[in-house]
C-alpha cells in the first residue's frame, strides 16, 4: 500500500468500564447503569496507557457509564468530553434493563431472539437497527470531519462500537458481532482520505 495522503485523524474508541452488579447480564441500552469499583480501575489502567498518547478531543455518549468514563481517562489533560446522545447504546425499548429471565417469563411467545438477526428484530417500543446504525455512522463522520489530524478520544458502548469499527473494515452485518468489545476495550483505527485502517482492536491491559 503506498503512503496515505492527506492527514490521519486518529479515533481512540473505547467501550465503557465494567457496570455495577445489578446490572450485568441485562440488556443495557439506554438503562443509566453505574461502573463498578472494578470498571473504575479498568479505566484508570487504560489512563496509565494512554499517559504518553497527546488527545486533542474528548466525546462519549451522554449515559452515565460512559461519561464517567470518558472523564477518568480525560484525568490530568485540560480536556472535558463532550457528551453526545448520537452515541448511546442502542434503545432497547421494553427489553431495557431486564435480564433474560424476566423476558422470558413476560414475553413467552416472542420472536426468536439473537443478535445475529438483530437487523431483522425489534425490541417493542424501542429503536430499528437502521435508525439506530445511521446515528452512530452519522455522529463518528460528524467527528472525523471536525477533527481533521487530530487524535480524538470517543467513549461509547459494545454495540456502537461494533458498528465504527464494521464500518471502518467494510464487514457486513452478519460478521460484526464476531467483533468482542470488553469492557475498557481500547480500538485505534486511522481515518485518511476516502478509506480507514485498524490499527488495534479490543485491546485490554492488566496491570
Amino acid at each position: 500500500m503506498s503512503k496515505p495522503d492527506g492527514p490521519c485523524t486518529r479515533l481512540f474508541l473505547v467501550r465503557h468500564g465494567e457496570v455495577v452488579a445489578e446490572a450485568q447480564g441485562k440488556f443495557l441500552g439506554f438503562t443509566d447503569a453505574e461502573l463498578s469499583p472494578r470498571g473504575r480501575e479498568q479505566l484508570r489502567t487504560l489512563a496509565r496507557r494512554l499517559q504518553a498518547e497527546v488527545l486533542d478531543r474528548a466525546y462519549a455518549s451522554d449515559l452515565k457509564r460512559a461519561v464517567e468514563s470518558a472523564r477518568i481517562l480525560c484525568r490530568g489533560r485540560s480536556l472535558v468530553p463532550e457528551e453526545r446522545a448520537e452515541f448511546r447504546e442502542m434503545d432497547m425499548g421494553d427489553w431495557d434493563g431486564k435480564a433474560w429471565q424476566e423476558i422470558d417469563r413476560l414475553y413467552p411467545g416472542r420472536k426468536k431472539f439473537h443478535f445475529s438477526n438483530l437487523n431483522q428484530f425489534h425490541f417493542p417500543n424501542g429503536e430499528y437497527w437502521n435508525p439506530f446504525r445511521s446515528r452512530v455512522v452519522k455522529g463518528v463522520q460528524e467527528i472525523i470531519r471536525e477533527n481533521p489530524g487530530k487524535n480524538i478520544l470517543l467513549v461509547a458502548h459494545a454495540g456502537v462500537n461494533r458498528i465504527i469499527i464494521a464500518q471502518a473494515l467494510k464487514l457486513p452485518f452478519k460478521n460484526m458481532f464476531f467483533l468482542d468489545q470488553a469492557y475498557a476495550g481500547l480500538n485505534i483505527i486511522e481515518y485518511y482520505s476516502g478509506y480507514a485502517m485498524v490499527k488495534l482492536m479490543n485491546g485490554t491491559f492488566l496491570e
